[in-house]
């Protein structure tokens, strides 16, 4: 069938489960598109960018849009769609409604580079392909994981629980919500779910010994002694903040009737005394206050750069953005923008405080939930991990502001500057770039005053902290 014949009724729906990463990106270039060529790997990256553009990981399209984007006639990408269907890249379905066929594109992810070299035929095909042997050394070689030596290293980790701590909603005064299966929701996820999470848990906290002597004899403790075991014991004992005697008596009642721990039942029982307590609602995470040795600098701050800098690094985002409300308490949606900040994007506190504060400043005292997550994707882009550099990357940015709006350029011109629709409160000193503010200079009344407020701020977190303990 000519191609023109079929332009104006033939559709295709493409859709996928997974995300294309920055390493599938190394692989389809230089392992895959000498296997199936230019124009190939050119409708591959069209199909998968665009769906991952969506939402739902869905779009319908005429096949026109692929002749533009690609600048090839129709005939020539059904003929080069069916190289990506012979490596498993590219599933296709069809389905006649009507006088036509719509097509539907089932786009996988590359295999991983592993994969691809222990796979007997790809990885011959690829040698014979590219003709050279010191050129597929060359790919195996920048794909080669070079194993770290730690024998003899003293591991100085962090635990889980060492760094953060688990606060209830009755401490955190937040709204009410029901606490339901939509925590452990049974809709597939990307990626791979594996046994054993990445992340330690500390024993300091948690007499483990302790639970062991609560225990009855008739309880085999071998069973509780297990490596998983303990792992969901301390965990379970973290998120819900159960004493050893607590966990002894749900570890007895989830092995009543046998020998062996079962692990749903110790999970549905802490659940259940969890609920008892705090009326359905699910616990939140809150980050610890850093320590001496995480902080920019030692010794005391000298500047009022570094009076700012301590300051941001040694508050907790939760603490900050109550200060940021005159104390209020923190609405939901807040803590759950704050929560992603830190765990969906990997900010650090210090840097999420920047972010905070930026945001209080040029928008009206109000935290947008769309701004927030813009400005997180940019610095996470950024690569932005430190307090300073995020402080220097957000006066750049609001310079980048003013100067919009006194020279308008098209939307498309201007897609960092993030304040140029919302109204700027008055800055600190800090985002202004004050020649020299961050000098020691000879004001020393500034720095008197900075050094004040630092430790009225401290002793008003005092306060707030024994109240909270008293009620």
């Amino acid at each position: 069938m000519h191609w023109k014949e079929v332009l104006p009724s033939n559709r295709y729906i493409a859709f996928m489960r997974d995300s294309i990463h920055t390493w599938d990106h190394d692989v389809l270039t230089l392992l895959y598109q000498p296997l199936i060529g230019s124009v190939a790997y050119s409708l591959y990256m069209t199909l998968s960018l665009d769906v991952q553009k969506q939402a739902d990981k869905k779009i319908e399209r005429t096949h026109k849009s692929l002749m533009t984007f690609t600048g090839q006639h129709l005939d020539l990408l059904f003929s080069e769609r069916k190289k990506l269907e012979a490596l498993g890249l590219l599933t296709v379905f069809r389905k006649k409604e009507e006088e036509e066929y719509v097509y539907y594109y089932y786009i996988h992810s590359p295999m991983n580079p592993a994969a691809f070299f222990h796979d007997d035929l790809l990885s011959v095909f690829l040698y014979n392909k590219i003709g050279s042997k010191e050129q597929y050394r060359e790919l195996r070689a920048y794909f080669q994981i070079n194993d770290v030596v730690t024998e003899g290293l003293e591991n100085v980790t962090q635990g889980f629980n060492q760094v953060f701590t688990s606060i209830h909603p009755s401490e955190i005064r937040s709204g009410s919500s029901e606490m339901s299966d939509n925590l452990f929701s049974e809709v597939p996820l990307l990626g791979q779910n594996s046994e054993k999470p990445s992340y330690s848990m500390s024993e300091e906290e948690f007499d483990f010994q302790q639970l062991l002597a609560y225990l009855p004899t008739f309880v085999p403790k071998e069973e509780v002694e297990k490596e998983t075991s303990q792992r969901l014991i301390y965990q379970l004992a973290f998120m819900y903040k159960l004493e050893p005697r607590d966990m002894a008596n749900m570890v007895q009642d989830a092995m009543l009737h046998t020998d062996q721990l079962d692990v749903e039942q110790l999970r549905e029982q802490a659940k259940r005394r969890y609920r008892m307590n705090e009326k359905d609602e699910p616990p939140r995470l809150g980050l610890r206050k850093q320590s001496d040795t995480e902080k920019s600098f030692t010794g005391p701050p000298k500047t009022q750069e570094e009076h700012t800098i301590l300051y941001f690094e040694s508050t907790a985002p939760i603490e900050y953005l109550e200060e940021l409300n005159d104390g209020a308490k923190i609405y939901e949606g807040d803590m759950d923008i704050i929560e992603k900040l830190i765990f969906e994007y990997k900010l650090s506190p210090g840097v999420v405080n920047v972010l905070l504060d930026y945001i209080f400043r040029v928008n009206d005292q109000k935290l947008s939930k769309a701004l927030a997550f813009k400005i997180a994707n940019h610095w996470k882009r950024k690569k932005i991990r430190t307090v300073k550099e995020a402080m220097e990357l957000a006066k750049k940015e609001n310079q980048k502001s003013k100067e919009f709006k006194k020279n308008p350029q098209p939307a498309y011109a201007n897609k960092t500057a993030y304040a140029g629709a919302v109204k700027q409160e008055p800055l600190p000193k800090w985002m202004k770039d004050e020649e020299g503010w961050q000098k020691n200079q000879g004001s020393d009344e500034d720095l008197e005053k900075a050094k004040q407020e630092a430790a009225k701020f401290r002793e008003m977190l005092k306060k707030k902290k024994q109240q909270k303990g008293e009620s």
